[in-house]
């Protein structure tokens, strides 16, 4: 017996899930002649189409809140009031703007919105130039096919599509991508040698008087300037193989008639 009555409050649960699921109230604001109209083709069109209505889904100080939020056109507070508030599960919200012709009722324009629990609201827009009634029906019925036809599902219950993860990318610059450092050692020995000769260069001079005259002494210039020449050519090799790393500085050596010059030379 036990197991019956499980069994039956079961079933009974399902069908109230599901029956709540297709919920749907419907409240109409703007031109105040026209909202029974509409009202009763937007309730037609939810019947049709297997959805249960809900009269009043919305107390009086419920509905003025919502219509504040569409006047503010905050969809984040309209969506509040509909979760917190509403008496189905979804409700059609629409409003009647009327600009006045020659004939017939002039051009009304609907704007609609399926407010539906756990979901953002999704908006639609619909005109009926020079409207009748018929039209207005027609218009209706294609406002309601729009709104249903866009995300989300009239389904409460359908899943939400899940938004992949959001990854950091990061990069990992391994020894193989780092620049290598055998160029720093080339330029640094090039400038060394270059210093080297110029210092040399610099040295080189007779011995000064001393009282006892030197008939010969060592000259260094030919030493220094070969020096000098090696270290260039080396430190400007290192330079180009830098160069071809990815850097934009080096170092330079220049000779001048007064000496040797020896320096780096980049974009800072």
């Amino acid at each position: 017996m036990r197991t019956i009555s499980l069994v039956f409050t079961l079933a009974i649960a399902l069908c109230a899930a599901t029956a709540h699921a297709d919920d749907v109230g419907v409240v109409v604001t703007g031109e105040a002649t026209l909202q029974p109209t509409l009202s009763a083709s937007l309730e037609s069109w939810l019947r049709h189409h297997g959805h249960k209505l809900v009269s009043s889904p919305l107390e009086a100080d419920a509905t003025n809140a919502l219509i504040d939020c569409f006047v503010l056109e905050d969809l984040g507070c309209a969506r509040t009031v509909i979760e917190k508030r509403a008496k189905a599960q979804a409700v059609v919200y629409t409003r009647i703007d009327v600009t006045p012709g020659g004939e017939g009722m002039g051009d009304v324009t609907l704007v609609g919105y399926w407010l539906q629990k756990g979901h953002d609201p999704v908006g639609e827009r619909r005109t009926c130039s020079h409207c009748n009634a018929e039209q207005l029906a027609n218009t209706a019925e294609d406002l309601m096919t729009a709104l249903a036809a866009e995300p989300p599902p009239v389904a409460a219950d359908a899943p939400k599509p899940v938004a992949p993860p959001v990854v950091a990318a990061q990069v990992e610059v391994s020894d193989e991508t780092r620049p290598s450092q055998l160029p720093k050692v080339v330029i640094g020995a090039g400038a060394a040698l270059a210093i080297t000769g110029v210092v040399l260069v610099a040295m080189d001079g007779p011995p000064g008087k001393t009282g006892v005259q030197q008939p010969t002494y060592t000259s260094y210039k030919t030493p220094g300037y070969a020096l000098v020449a090696t270290g260039v050519v080396v430190a400007a090799a290192g330079a180009y193989w830098w160069y071809r790393s990815g850097h934009n500085s080096a170092p330079v050596a220049a000779i001048t008639p007064d000496g040797a010059v020896v320096g780096w030379a980049g974009r800072f």
